[in-house]
Protein backbone atom coordinates (compact mmCIF):
# COMPACT_ATOMS: atom_id res chain seq x y z
CA UNK A 1 0.00 0.00 0.00
CA UNK A 2 0.85 3.40 -0.80
CA UNK A 3 0.55 4.71 2.85
CA UNK A 4 2.66 1.95 4.13
CA UNK A 5 5.08 2.59 1.89
CA UNK A 6 4.93 5.96 2.95
CA UNK A 7 5.23 6.02 6.56
CA UNK A 8 8.41 3.42 5.88
CA UNK A 9 10.34 6.38 4.06
CA UNK A 10 9.55 8.99 6.79
CA UNK A 11 10.78 6.99 9.49
CA UNK A 12 13.80 6.24 7.48
CA UNK A 13 17.27 8.47 7.94
CA UNK A 14 18.67 10.79 5.96
CA UNK A 15 20.81 8.95 3.31
CA UNK A 16 22.94 11.94 2.05
CA UNK A 17 25.35 13.93 4.53
CA UNK A 18 24.75 17.67 4.58
CA UNK A 19 27.04 19.07 2.19
CA UNK A 20 30.26 21.34 3.94
CA UNK A 21 29.11 25.02 4.39
CA UNK A 22 31.05 27.45 1.78
CA UNK A 23 31.15 30.61 -0.10
CA UNK A 24 27.81 28.74 -2.36
CA UNK A 25 25.71 29.00 0.65
CA UNK A 26 26.97 32.05 2.18
CA UNK A 27 25.91 33.72 -1.42
CA UNK A 28 22.76 32.02 -0.94
CA UNK A 29 21.71 33.46 2.64
CA UNK A 30 23.08 36.54 1.73
CA UNK A 31 20.45 37.07 -1.05
CA UNK A 32 17.85 36.05 1.41
CA UNK A 33 19.06 38.68 4.20
CA UNK A 34 19.25 41.52 1.57
CA UNK A 35 15.74 40.85 0.31
CA UNK A 36 15.02 41.42 4.46
CA UNK A 37 17.48 43.30 5.95
CA UNK A 38 19.30 45.01 3.63
CA UNK A 39 22.08 46.52 5.57
CA UNK A 40 22.60 43.23 7.34
CA UNK A 41 26.39 41.35 6.47
CA UNK A 42 26.46 37.81 6.10
CA UNK A 43 29.59 36.21 7.08
CA UNK A 44 31.26 32.65 6.53
CA UNK A 45 33.79 31.88 9.58
CA UNK A 46 36.01 28.64 8.36
CA UNK A 47 38.95 28.77 10.57
CA UNK A 48 38.41 24.87 11.78
CA UNK A 49 38.47 22.59 8.69
CA UNK A 50 34.89 21.19 8.88
CA UNK A 51 33.77 23.23 11.48
CA UNK A 52 32.33 26.27 9.66
CA UNK A 53 29.71 28.66 10.50
CA UNK A 54 27.96 31.21 8.52
CA UNK A 55 26.78 34.07 10.89
CA UNK A 56 24.51 36.41 10.34
CA UNK A 57 25.15 40.09 11.99
CA UNK A 58 22.49 42.39 12.43
CA UNK A 59 22.54 46.57 11.18
CA UNK A 60 23.75 48.58 14.52
CA UNK A 61 25.27 45.43 16.00
CA UNK A 62 27.06 47.67 18.81
CA UNK A 63 23.23 49.02 19.66
CA UNK A 64 22.09 45.27 20.03
CA UNK A 65 19.14 45.93 17.78
CA UNK A 66 18.79 42.43 16.06
CA UNK A 67 19.64 38.85 16.90
CA UNK A 68 22.98 37.33 15.39
CA UNK A 69 22.20 33.84 13.65
CA UNK A 70 24.35 31.57 13.26
CA UNK A 71 23.85 28.53 10.64
CA UNK A 72 26.50 25.25 10.97
CA UNK A 73 26.23 21.25 10.31
CA UNK A 74 27.17 18.38 11.32
CA UNK A 75 26.78 15.13 9.57
CA UNK A 76 23.24 14.61 9.50
CA UNK A 77 21.51 18.05 9.62
CA UNK A 78 21.86 21.87 9.45
CA UNK A 79 21.31 23.93 12.26
CA UNK A 80 20.16 27.06 13.14
CA UNK A 81 21.16 28.94 16.23
CA UNK A 82 20.59 32.52 17.88
CA UNK A 83 22.51 35.24 20.41
CA UNK A 84 20.46 37.70 21.19
CA UNK A 85 21.88 39.84 23.69
CA UNK A 86 23.44 37.12 25.81
CA UNK A 87 20.89 34.52 25.32
CA UNK A 88 21.62 31.91 23.03
CA UNK A 89 19.06 29.57 21.58
CA UNK A 90 18.77 26.85 19.24
CA UNK A 91 16.13 27.49 16.79
CA UNK A 92 15.83 24.67 14.24
CA UNK A 93 17.90 21.41 12.51
CA UNK A 94 17.29 21.36 9.32
CA UNK A 95 17.86 18.04 6.92
CA UNK A 96 17.59 20.09 3.34
CA UNK A 97 19.22 23.45 2.66
CA UNK A 98 16.28 24.77 1.54
CA UNK A 99 14.70 24.66 4.88
CA UNK A 100 17.29 26.53 6.06
CA UNK A 101 16.97 29.36 3.59
CA UNK A 102 12.80 28.99 4.67
CA UNK A 103 14.04 29.25 8.85
CA UNK A 104 15.84 32.46 7.96
CA UNK A 105 13.58 34.13 5.80
CA UNK A 106 10.87 33.69 8.28
CA UNK A 107 13.12 34.61 11.26
CA UNK A 108 14.21 38.11 9.40
CA UNK A 109 10.67 38.61 8.76
CA UNK A 110 9.53 38.38 12.28
CA UNK A 111 12.60 40.80 13.48
CA UNK A 112 11.42 43.16 10.58
CA UNK A 113 7.40 43.10 11.91
CA UNK A 114 8.61 45.08 15.00
CA UNK A 115 10.97 47.99 15.23
CA UNK A 116 12.94 49.15 17.91
CA UNK A 117 10.64 51.98 19.94
CA UNK A 118 12.89 54.69 20.53
CA UNK A 119 11.91 57.01 23.57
Amino acid sequence: MLTRHLEARRSQPPTRIPELLGQGQRRHLAAVVAELGPNWSVELHDDIPGKAAIVILPEGLAEAIGPTLIVHADELAFHLDELHGRAYRKLGRHLVWEDVLRAIRIRLIWEMSFPPTRH
